[in-house]
């Protein structure tokens, strides 16, 4: 059986194309409160994982040993658009471990912020690995690694000691050891994993509801989540999904999205956890379905919804930047 419709694209009163996929919401405990979709649905986690990828630097001390701050740790877990304040964070926890971005193995690409792309070509400049969006977490990885005395230099590799302290992360806060039974390589050339939907929400939900974590990770989800409500600006940047959604949320939500459209959200004050994943994979879905789950769970006030507007129903163009449809979210959560 096919996923159900999430959204449409429409063209006038037209539909044009459908997106499928699977929205699932459980609490601490696992359990499914609301879903629409097959919950078991697995995906690889992306860079949704990002805030879980973190907790091992934190559990085991990184951030008093190197003094890093709470924005440092914002953009540890983020997926950057190369914007100034992103590049300085990364820089800054390279240097407190005595690395610099010659060691960052993340690849590089132009800021996904425009006008700072733009800017350098202006001024000839070239993009370097810190305006990777994944370079904080790369950052991470080697604060780990420098934390513990392991090579820096192999630091990608699954059974290097960092991504075998992350498998520990993920199994502890999904609770599933099949969570890490199938690693592939992510985009930015470290390992991701192939969750069930359920998985990745339940562990959003243990990030919202951190006293149900066995030591030391429940403070250090505690300390992640403090980071990204608090520094929502550095887990996306200007105008980006993750930091548009924690800034209406106002400390309320952990917003974090990946490739091929999956994205979790942590709801401390109400210690629930959800997940999506459009199954073509299309960006355009993600903002539209995320926003109405968000306002059928109540995770989202009408005011709320009211203020995302163009992203929750953004609009078709023509070429000359004429509306001439809108991308409508059509999911219906039910209850468990």
């Amino acid at each position: 059986m096919s996923p159900p419709v999430l959204a449409e694209v429409r063209r006038g009163g037209a539909v044009e194309s459908v997106h499928r996929g699977a929205v699932v919401a459980v609490d601490a405990a696992g359990r499914v409160l609301a879903a629409c979709g097959d919950p078991a649905l697995r995906a690889f986690a992306r860079s949704a994982l990002k805030p879980v990828q973190a907790l091992p630097l934190v559990a085991d001390g990184g951030m008093a040993r190197f003094e890093l701050t709470r924005s440092e740790l914002a953009v540890i877990c983020a997926s950057h658009a190369g914007e100034a304040m992103h590049v300085a964070a990364v820089r800054s926890i390279l240097r407190k471990v005595d690395l610099d971005e010659r060691a960052l193995q993340c690849g590089g690409h132009w800021p996904l912020h425009q006008p700072t792309a733009e800017a350098m070509r202006a001024r000839g400049e070239a993009p370097s690995p810190l305006h990777d969006n994944c370079s904080g977490k790369h950052a991470g990885m080697l604060a780990l690694a420098r934390l513990h005395g392991w090579d820096p230099a192999t630091y990608r590799r699954l059974d290097h000691p960092v991504q075998q302290r992350i498998r520990e992360a993920v199994v502890a806060l999904t609770g599933s050891p099949e969570a890490v039974a199938a690693p592939q390589t992510d985009g930015c050339g470290v390992p991701t994993y192939h969750l069930a939907l359920l998985d990745l929400a339940a562990a959003f939900a243990r990030l919202a509801a951190p006293e149900v974590l066995s030591p030391p990770w429940g403070d250090a989800a505690r300390c992640v989540v403090g980071a990204m409500t608090a520094f929502p600006e550095m887990v996306g940047g200007t105008g980006r999904l993750d930091t548009v959604l924690m800034g209406v949320g106002e400390g309320h939500l952990v917003v974090k999205g990946g490739a091929e459209a999956i994205a979790a959200v942590a709801a401390p004050s109400r210690r629930v956890g959800m997940a999506l994943k459009i199954e073509d994979g299309s960006a355009r879905a993600v903002a539209p379905v995320l926003i109405e789950a968000l306002r059928q769970l109540a995770l989202l006030s009408e005011d709320d919804v009211r203020i995302l507007a163009p992203l929750h129903r953004p609009a078709v163009l023509d070429r000359q930047g004429t509306r001439v449809g809108e991308i409508v979210p059509v999911l219906r959560l039910a209850r468990v």
